[in-house]
């Protein structure tokens, strides 16, 4: 030992066992190895000089070290350790003899170490021990300090079994943290001795060692006031961290971080309600992944990574429902040494504001439509006058002439002012009907009698233009009655077979039929002329439209006449629809009106259904006439009397005055959708129990869930099963008629 020591006789004698009863336990701190190893070799070889035997548990670094200082002293550790005198072991292998789950287990301590030291007092001259343990140095260096604490503890039980003194060694740089001073003064606690480094050990005189505690004291002052300074330090970092997050958290506008893979690093609650996502759906992926054109994506990354500040970029997202919000984006990225590291994206969203410019767009687009139809319409109102008027004024400028006899002219004239007067009453009836002055007179009418004016109201014209009317009339269609004001349903015949007229070459036919169908009466008008574009088709009904035909045709028309029957054959309860395979390929106009209830009530069907054991009364919500065509020829051919509704406010309208067993809504509707149809029909003050039920093409649980939660009774897929369909109509009728 040189001089730095701090062993001295009183010391050693202490720590011996002078006295048996008292505590054997030291600790060691040091700073160098090779001091630790030289404070060693003195412990064990003075004791083995004594006769003592000696234990060592260390790091073979330190075992290999320990054993060239004892050889340097003279003793030979090889021929102790054959007299058991002298005991090496693996301080990493020993313990995980007695270690269970990274704590030492007491049981398993004492038979192991207990084992080693009987093992090495039996051998003994003195009957005394003297060992040296890394095993609490190795837990504290892998973190585990509560253990090493315990072992510890579990040494000085131990000692009070067994004649043993030992030393343990910790290198003073393990309590660099200021979250070991409370088990740093534990450690101390458990030991009889503490020895400081040896750099205290180092001072020898008293004076040295006044002056090495004081500024020991001064340095302790200085780390408090700095630990006290850091902690406000750290106090106010993180209060303004849990500010910034509360920012981030609460924001109404989206936050995301990407990373340079592209990948979503976090976001923020208001970015996740806005797509509907989780956090588990959305941090993590792709940001490619939600966007709806890759090329819009690829555009955006391509700006970041030309390190540009991307403002107002505008983007559509896809959502965790399927609809797609439009965004705009703020986003900058952050560059370190020229790698890009990650984004930070301010999104903010839009969609409303797109929609209304949307439908800004298209008013404007049709404003410019209705304003080209209107200039139109001037020039063909121009033309349509103009024609009879000059055949009225030749006729009767003629008048008398051995060219135009008298009777001719004004024949002649009659037809022209005819053909004026029904001008003008298109003309008053679209503007009373676009005012909502229009009333109708409503009294069972014979539907037949109503054709058979209307024929001979457009015979004339037929025959003017040798048109052959081909009328399809059974016997027993004679006999249908519908609720109607008379005068305008035979303004709507006419004014069909009147259009049919006017787009058909001269000597052509044009078919006209009536035929009940379930609990409507249908008619239909025929021709073989000009036809309708497909473009053209949606538009048909539309004020101030005409289909394809030039303007010198003599009956083009003012683009009113469809416009008005549409309304009126509405005002009647009934729909119409128009079929054309393309130009040149002829129209035909389809009217369906409901017969009489009690009509229909007394209607027997000619073949019944047997798979109808009752026959129910359905309301079918549907804007797609061929599926709505469909559905109703399939519930009328199983027996059930049916009604239409193009839409969610004219069902409403329909359900305000009529009850039914069942109503069949699509969910997909203009206006308002299925699910706020269903809300609205049980709230309806007449509303009389009928049984809702839900058409839609989406069919997972989640669906199904959501029209219920609506107020639907049942939810089907399309397309329907028919003997589903069946069973649930005639539960319906059953349960309805209870």
């Amino acid at each position: 030992m040189g001089s730095g020591s701090a062993f001295d006789s009183s010391t050693l004698a202490a720590w011996t066992n002078a006295d048996p009863k008292g505590p054997r336990h030291l600790v060691q701190f040091y700073e160098d190895d090779s001091f630790l190893l030289e404070i060693v070799c003195r412990l064990v070889g003075d004791g083995l000089d004594a006769g003592d035997s000696s234990v060592v548990v260390a790091t073979a670094a330190h075992r290999e070290g320990l054993a060239e200082h004892l050889r340097a002293r003279g003793l030979d550790p090889d021929k102790l350790a054959e007299r058991g005198r002298y005991i090496a072991l693996d301080a990493a292998d020993t313990l995980a003899r007695f270690m269970v789950d990274d704590w030492p287990d007491a049981i398993r301590f004492n038979s192991v170490i207990g084992g080693v030291i009987e093992r090495a007092a039996g051998t003994s001259d003195s009957n005394n021990v003297r060992a040296f343990g890394e095993m609490v140095a190795l837990l504290w260096s892998e973190g585990n300090r509560e253990a090493a604490v315990r072992l510890e503890e579990l040494w000085n039980e131990l000692s009070e079994k067994l004649p043993f003194s030992l030393c343990c060694g910790y290198p003073l740089n393990a309590f660099s943290n200021d979250l070991d001073a409370a088990l740093f003064l534990k450690v101390c606690a458990e030991h009889s001795h503490v020895v400081p480094a040896e750099s205290y050990s180092a001072l020898t005189s008293p004076d040295a060692r006044l002056r090495s505690i004081s500024h020991l004291q001064q340095k302790a002052s200085l780390l408090d006031a700095e630990a006290t300074r850091r902690r406000e330090a750290e106090k106010s970092l993180n209060l303004r961290k849990q500010e910034l997050a509360d920012f981030l958290e609460n924001a109404v506008e989206g936050l995301q971080r990407d990373g340079a893979d592209g990948k979503i690093l976090w976001a923020n609650p208001a970015q996740l309600k806005l797509l509907g996502y989780s956090a588990e759906e959305y941090v993590g992926h792709h940001l490619a992944d939600f966007w709806v054109d890759r090329q819009r994506f690829e555009e955006f990354w391509r700006q970041l990574m030309d390190r540009q500040v991307v403002y107002d970029f505008s983007a559509a997202l896809r959502c965790r429902d399927g609809s797609v919000k439009q965004v705009l984006i703020h986003s900058s990225g952050l560059w370190e040494n020229g790698e890009f590291q990650y984004t930070r994206c301010f999104i903010r969203d839009v969609t409303e504001r797109v929609l209304l410019e949307s439908e800004l767009r298209q008013k404007i687009a049709q404003l410019d439509e209705a304003d080209k139809r209107k200039n139109e319409f001037l020039a063909m109102l121009g033309h349509e006058l103009r024609n009879p008027l000059s055949a009225i004024t030749y006729a009767l400028s003629d008048r008398g002439s051995s060219q135009t006899p008298p009777d001719k002219a004004l024949d002649i004239a009659r037809r022209q002012a005819g053909q004026l007067a029904r001008l003008i009453d298109d003309l008053l009836d679209i503007a009373r009907i676009t005012q909502g002055r229009i009333a109708l007179h409503t009294e069972p009418s014979s539907l037949a009698s109503i054709l058979d004016r209307a024929l001979e109201q457009t015979r004339y014209s037929a025959q003017s233009r040798r048109m052959n009317l081909v009328v399809s009339l059974a016997p027993e269609e004679r006999t249908m009655n519908v609720s109607a004001d008379p005068a305008r349903l035979q303004q709507v015949i006419s004014n069909l077979i009147h259009n049919a007229i006017k787009f058909s070459e001269p000597g052509g036919n044009i078919d006209v039929s009536l035929r009940r169908k379930g609990a409507h009466a249908v008619l239909r008008v025929r021709d073989r002329g000009i036809g309708i574009s497909h473009e053209m088709l949606p538009r048909i009904f539309d004020l101030f439209t005409q289909a394809d035909a030039p303007l010198h045709r003599a009956n083009g028309g003012l683009g009113i006449g469809l416009t008005l029957v549409k309304q009126l054959v509405e005002m009647h309860g009934g729909r119409i629809q128009v079929r054309s395979e393309g130009l040149g390929k002829g129209t035909e106009f389809e009217v369906s009106l409901p017969m009489l209830r009690e009509q229909v009530e007394q209607i027997v069907p000619d073949a019944p259904n047997p798979r109808s054991s009752k026959c129910a009364s359905v309301l079918v919500v549907e804007d797609n006439p061929d599926v709505a065509e469909s559905l109703i020829a399939l519930l009328e051919a199983l027996g059930h009397r049916t009604r239409v509704a193009s839409d969610g406010l004219a069902a409403l309208e329909v359900l305000r005055v009529a009850s039914f067993d069942a109503v069949l809504v699509d969910i997909g509707l203009p206006g308002i959708d299925g699910y706020e149809v269903a809300r609205r029909i049980r709230m309806l003050p007449n509303f009389n129990g009928s049984r809702l039920i839900a058409l839609t093409g989406y069919g997972q649980e989640e669906d199904r869930q959501r029209a219920l939660r609506a107020g639907f009774d049942q939810h089907l897929v399309k397309p329907v099963n028919v003997d589903h369909l069946e069973t649930l109509m005639a539960e319906a009728a059953s349960s309805h008629t209870k």
